[in-house]
């Protein structure tokens, strides 16, 4: 019965991890429900924001080609918190390293969460920051990230901040993108309102009479900011998104996989007790034989 013995323990280990995936699973979708409501909580706050804009003629303000050749990039790299999603992670690296390996030594690297900081650490990239944030962010979390944007923009030190990320379209796609937020341009802005399902249209005209204030330079100036921001927050939804969908699905095959296999075990356990006890009887058949004769 040793036999019988070792698979009723991997049954029972089997057992454990079947419950432990299927809490896992539970955990990550209550989780993925709530980040998915702030998801499209943010599409709605950015239509209207839009809208405000167009209204105002203020949008195309934003498409300025700005060539200027300043000295480095700023990549802000958007991975996970947590393992049990490499994947997500592994193909956004593979990205942002084949796009920006050949000229590392003039990009800087922003890591949101601890992964992208392992991964940027051990390939020699210039990590200048990491930001850990947690589950239920908000925009105030952000504020190291804000900070260092503008200081880099107003000292002129990056010629493009660019952030990599991964989108969430459904719960069985992950695509790897990226978005240049500086400098601003129509068709980086569009490929981001395409990615995020966001519906508007900036080419309306308005005739309205508004009057700004405290002056047009610096109204310009808070809300092409606050625009750059909340494209950035929008991004890191998007990743978080996805990150509690790829936890969610990688939980449910663990425990759809953990359930075959204890069937197997469950197969092999009762052939092996059947032999036992089919073994004991022939014995005592045997022995009672060799008795009588």
């Amino acid at each position: 019965m040793a036999n019988a013995k070792a698979i009723k323990a991997k049954m029972k280990s089997i057992w454990n991890i079947q419950k432990i995936t299927s809490a896992m699973e539970i955990v990550s979708t209550v989780k993925l429900q709530k980040i998915k409501d702030k998801a499209d909580s943010f599409k709605k706050y950015m239509v209207e924001f839009l809208y405000i804009l167009d209204m105002i003629n203020l949008s195309n303000v934003f498409w300025e080609n700005q060539n200027i050749s300043w000295k480095k990039e700023l990549i802000i790299a958007v991975s996970t918190e947590k393992w049990l999603c490499w994947a997500l992670n592994s193909k956004l690296f593979r990205k942002i390293h084949s796009e920006i390996k050949d000229k590392k030594e003039k990009v800087e690297v922003f890591c949101v969460w601890k992964k992208a900081l392992e991964f940027f650490s051990r390939s020699w990239y210039e990590v200048i920051w990491v930001e850990n944030l947690k589950d239920g962010f908000t925009e105030a979390d952000l504020n190291n990230l804000r900070s260092m944007i503008w200081k880099g923009i107003d000292e002129w030190k990056y010629s493009n901040i660019s952030i990599y990320y991964n989108y969430f379209k459904n719960t069985m796609l992950q695509l790897p993108s990226s978005l240049q937020v500086f400098p601003l341009e129509r068709e980086n802005f569009n490929k981001f309102a395409k990615d995020i399902e966001l519906e508007v249209n900036l080419d309306d005209e308005y005739n309205a009479d508004i009057i700004i204030e405290p002056s047009e330079e610096e109204f310009y100036s808070f809300v092409y900011k606050k625009f750059i921001s909340d494209m950035i927050y929008g991004v890191i939804l998007q990743n978080k998104t996805w990150e509690h969908a790829s936890r969610m699905i990688a939980m449910k095959w663990a425990k759809d996989n953990s359930i075959e296999i204890k069937k197997k075990l469950n197969i092999s356990y009762n052939k092996q007790r059947q032999a036992a006890v089919t073994q004991e009887i022939s014995e005592i058949v045997g022995a009672k034989t060799a008795m009588e004769g």
